[in-house]
């Protein structure tokens, strides 16, 4: 989802605002109203298996004997 994370250079205040391809609007400062913000740049979220190997399997224990299997 295109959440992107603001702050305003009137109050200071740090909010978000979902904002959607092709229906670009003023963002406003829920705060002040005021139209002098700035878009922050965020970490993007990444779910904590990426990076892992494939055949790691699911359980999060450091030995695989003591994984239990469904078989």
């Amino acid at each position: 989802m295109p959440i992107f994370e603001f702050s305003c250079k009137a109050c200071g205040k740090f909010f978000e605002k979902l904002q959607l391809v092709g229906r670009e609007e003023q963002i406003k400062c829920p705060d002040c109203s005021s139209e002098n913000v700035e878009k922050k740049i965020s970490a993007p979220f990444l779910p904590s298996s990426v990076g892992k190997p494939a055949d790691s399997g699911s359980c999060s224990t450091p030995q695989k004997s003591d994984c239990q299997t469904g078989g």
